[in-house]
């Protein structure tokens, strides 16, 4: 590993140079370069080559070049094999530097590693600050040169970046773009007082401000912790006194954005940066490097599209078939109900699928659901289209919301009837089995874009029964009565509402504990006795029999008289049965 040749303390002189040397072992190479000089001053021809001085100076250095605010300061190089460095030429360096050892200086990593496009490797190789006198100066060299080191045993090549100390006002981290939500138009700065590096390392959070590209303030967030502790900057900063007044001014700011556009076109991209303000007010730049963690902005015109409302009827990963059968006809329903309710233009429900499927998962367009706020809120309330298209559907609304309970019983009556008539698939031809699997595509579009309109329309009171209620009832009294859970569905279907639609089997049933059947509403149990008989109502047909085939081709046998699908509320009757259409 990389060592200094310790005899060499204060009592070293310019003239001893055949004595002043830093013996160098052997060092991991990063890629052909010329044999450096002792030191390399910033500004120098050859600072900017990052196989030298290391990205951290070398970005600096091209900084200074294009007339930015950097800190002077000189690189000691990285070195391999036994090459040695004339003592000479660093004494007077660190002479000049710290004017005589009276300027405390801060010596600091560059490795050729850190500070690049594909990773910062922030906090991972040290600093050392405040450092006075010539002994405490090769003991810094010295340390950062030992963080070198890897944890599988290899060493990093390493130069080592000396720069005065500042004492800093307010200091900070600025993003030439907003990292988070991928905008190339917005600039967030974090700020704390001192230097940097407690907000760096965490150990203080900085406030907020987001700025236009052209340093006009969007927003403010404060700080979330107190700056009444400073950790010393291994930037080359020390804090002044706290200042109760702002922590950055409007004109501050508007020199950030400043510095933020520069930067940009020194470098050709937005980047991440340190500052500082020192007590005269002036702007300095401590550290640009790339940002590394920048989000991919969406095209414009793109759909935001997540679980949203669809994940409850839908949650698992989907095969193809199942996309066909099941994500289909929910977008055509809920486009339906979107439709009839004026909420979203007819044209684009006609070109853009309401529910589609990313990656096997069904996504919903959460703008065409309502889920998420409108790009743009003011326009929004300008655009007379929205309104207008409400006017026109109102009265139909209207009138849907007092039919809506009676349709959603004649559905559900339907439904039950069809599922009642439907014999095991394992007896069906071909041609039966596709009849019957088209009639499912289009009964979902009805049962779907129902659901939609029951729980934008009709309201239910905050305790009422729910599927998933009613499920957990039948599935507690079924293992009570001992029934394995493979027969728990063919024996009371509604259990179905508590698992995933599924073609490669049956869902499986949690193991969890259950709660008391006496904890549940008395009321709930009656749909599960007999899912698919209906109730007997003057002017039907209602079948004799007692037993009488369960979607699975089984035979479900009620044991109450209260088993009815009109137990539960419209909009869960709807929800159980696409479940069991599925």
């Amino acid at each position: 590993m990389t060592t200094l040749d310790e005899r060499h303390g204060e009592g070293a002189r310019d003239g001893d140079g055949h004595r002043g040397e830093i013996a160098l072992g052997q060092v991991e190479a990063y890629g052909p370069a010329p044999v450096p000089s002792a030191v390399v001053p910033l500004g120098r021809p050859g600072s900017e080559l990052p196989r030298i001085v290391g990205s951290k100076a070398a970005n600096l250095a091209r900084a200074a070049g294009a007339g930015l605010p950097v800190l002077p300061g000189f690189v000691i190089p990285h070195r391999t094999g036994g090459d040695v460095i004339d003592m000479v030429a660093l004494r007077r360096a660190w002479h000049e530097l710290s004017d005589g050892g009276t300027r405390p200086l801060v010596v600091r990593s560059s490795s050729p590693q850190e500070d690049t496009e594909e990773s910062s490797l922030a906090g991972r190789f040290d600093s050392v600050l405040d450092v006075r006198g010539w002994r405490d100066f090769l003991a810094a060299v010295q340390r950062v040169l030992d963080s070198a080191e890897r944890p599988d045993g290899s060493t990093a090549p390493m130069p080592v970046l000396v720069q005065p100390m500042l004492a800093a006002r307010v200091g900070g981290v600025m993003f030439g773009a907003d990292p988070v939500a991928g905008r190339a138009d917005r600039m967030l700065v974090s700020a704390v007082r001192g230097g940097p590096d407690s907000l760096v390392g965490g150990a203080r959070t900085g406030t907020g401000y987001w700025l236009g590209t052209h340093g006009r303030l969007l927003r403010t967030e404060a700080a979330g912790t107190a700056d009444e502790a400073w950790p010393q900057s291994s930037t080359g900063t020390r804090p002044e006194s706290a200042s109760t007044g702002p922590l950055l001014t409007r004109a501050e700011l508007f020199r950030l954005a400043r510095l933020a556009r520069r930067v940009r076109k020194v470098f050709g991209g937005p980047q991440d940066v340190e500052f500082g303000f020192d007590a005269d007010g002036r702007l300095w730049l401590f550290q640009s490097r790339p940002i590394t963690a920048m989000a991919a902005r969406p095209a414009r015109g793109a759909r935001l599209l997540g679980p949203g409302p669809v994940a409850e009827t839908l949650p698992e990963q989907l095969a193809p078939l199942e996309e066909d059968l099941w994500v289909a006809p929910m977008a055509r329903g809920l486009a339906a109900a979107l439709d009839i309710g004026g909420t979203a233009p007819r044209r684009l429900l006609r070109s853009v699928p309401v529910v589609r499927t990313v990656s096997g998962r069904a996504a919903a367009d959460l703008r065409l659901l309502g889920t998420v706020p409108p790009r743009h809120r003011w326009l929004a309330l300008l655009n007379p289209a929205p309104g207008a298209r409400r006017l026109g559907a109102a009265w139909r609304v209207g009138r849907l919301a007092a039919a809506l309970p009676g349709l959603a019983t004649d559905l559900v009556a339907d439904v039950d009837r069809r599922l009642a008539e439907i014999p095991s698939p394992t007896t069906l031809s071909g041609t039966a089995l596709a009849a019957e699997l088209r009639w499912t595509r289009r009964v979902l579009v009805s049962l779907h874009a129902q659901e939609a309109l029951a729980g934008a329309l009709l309201h239910e009171p905050p305790r009422s029964r729910t599927a998933a209620g009613t499920a957990l009832t039948a599935l507690t009294e079924a293992r009570a009565r001992g029934v394995p859970d493979d027969q728990v569905t063919a024996a009371d279907p509604v259990v179905l509402a508590l698992t995933a639609p599924s073609l490669g089997g049956r869902g499986r049933l949690s193991n969890a504990a259950l709660p008391p059947t006496d904890d549940l509403s008395s009321a709930a149990l009656a749909i599960h006795a007999a899912p698919f008989v209906r109730a007997a109502q003057p002017g039907t047909n209602t079948p004799s029999t007692t037993n009488t085939p369960s979607p699975a081709g089984t035979t479900t046998t009620p044991t109450t008289a209260k088993a009815s699908s009109a137990a539960l509320p419209p909009r869960e009757a709807l929800r159980l049965r696409v479940r069991w259409v599925q």
